[in-house]
């Protein structure tokens, strides 16, 4: 079976991927994936054979398409169908001429369902994050309305979804089940991971945009330094030009810097982060309990889920604890003097790991591609 994979360009759609193309190569599939330049050898790393759809606008493109990050689906959804239409050239004549068998896509990239219901090809989406956001489709179709000739953006024939059927909405009840496989690169993690801290370990991480908020340095500064204070171990893994802005690090910080996120959520009695798909998903593997301060999208409704499962606290920009280090730096002790959330995380766990691994979604794929290719017959 030949499969095209399609992402957006960025590393954390891409994260969704990687373990279904791995799965079909090691089932002896022939996989391909479609990306912008950015996420070329990101992809090549992860073990898959790439093709570039040509440059495509970052993190800070979704910045700009918000007004400076904010909760914009709409205009972020309109800045996945530019994507889309940017890259719909080179990924139509993949399609067209390499006659895969299935497209299966991230539910933000949006040119390979386009091509894929343009050739009779079966699509399936590598659902992420809680929320419906629906502002993305509308945004991407009203870019791509030309493609589309008038008509909506096509449905997949199967959505693959990581998050555990409790915590995800009605909406998303039908979804096909897969287990969350955090994907963190081909390094290994320092050796002193591993071994258990001689205080609470706490980690924070906090992605690419929320320090980039009005105070958010001044912010992510105070709430080290109370922590700190506080008797705990910091761990933080936060880009190095980030590092370099907070200044000269109080002595209870042990790291900072880039880490692979499973083994740090595995070794931390407390993680405060920012609510991305893949952070939240890889905490409650880990059964560790979080503090999360979301800020645009998905974020809201993984961090709500999270804190409606007892596993951890959602502070919103619209609470004044999140731009108070004080309050902040409470709340996280709060969270982690108390047994109940790690008791719950640990429950999440355990309903994580009883889903059915990548590996299993590969007949589903194949039967998929199979049906797909008997309706092309058929028709």
């Amino acid at each position: 079976m030949r499969v095209l994979l399609t992402s957006a360009p960025l590393r954390g759609h891409l994260a969704t991927l990687v373990p279904a193309g791995r799965s079909l190569r090691a089932a002896g599939h022939e996989v391909v994936l479609a990306v912008a330049d950015e996420l070329r050898d990101e992809a090549v790393r992860a073990g898959l054979t790439v093709v570039s759809t040509g440059p495509g606008p970052g993190p800070e493109g979704l910045a700009e398409a918000g007004g400076g990050i904010a909760h914009a689906p709409h205009a972020h959804g309109r800045l996945f169908g530019a994507m889309a239409v940017a890259a719909l050239p080179v990924v139509t004549a993949l399609v067209r001429d390499g006659h895969p068998d299935l497209v299966v896509s991230e539910r933000a990239e949006f040119a390979g369902p386009v091509a894929a219901h343009r050739y009779g090809v079966a699509h399936v989406e590598m659902h992420w994050g809680v929320a419906e956001l629906p502002g993305y489709r509308l945004g991407a179709a009203a870019e791509l309305a030309t493609e589309l000739g008038g008509a909506g953006l096509p449905e997949p024939a199967l959505r693959f979804d990581p998050w555990p059927p409790a915590l995800r909405d009605e909406w998303a009840r039908r979804h096909r089940d897969v287990r969350h496989v955090p994907y963190d690169g081909p390094t290994a993690p320092p050796v002193w991971l591993g071994r258990p801290p001689a205080r609470p370990r706490v980690g924070l991480t906090m992605g690419t945009v929320l320090p980039r908020l009005d105070g958010g340095i001044a912010t992510l500064r105070g709430l080290v330094d109370r922590l700190a204070d506080a008797g705990v171990e910091l761990v933080l893994a936060l880009a190095d030009d980030l590092v370099a802005e907070l200044g000269p690090l109080p002595a209870a910080v042990v790291h900072a810097g880039w880490l692979p996120l499973a083994p740090l959520a595995a070794s931390c009695a407390l993680l405060v982060h920012h609510g991305g798909h893949g952070t939240t998903l890889t905490a409650l593997a880990a059964g560790c309990p979080q503090v999360m301060l979301p800020v645009f999208d998905d974020q809201f409704g993984n961090a709500a889920a999270a804190a409606t499962a007892g596993a951890g606290v959602a502070i919103t920009r619209r609470d004044a604890a999140a731009a108070d280090p004080d309050a902040l730096a409470a709340r996280c002790l709060a969270v982690l003097a108390e047994p109940a959330r790690a008791a719950a995380a640990r429950s999440v766990a355990r309903a994580i790991a009883a889903m059915p691994g990548p590996a299993t979604t590969v007949h589903a794929l194949e039967d998929a591609a199979e049906r797909g290719s008997t309706t092309l017959r058929a028709g």
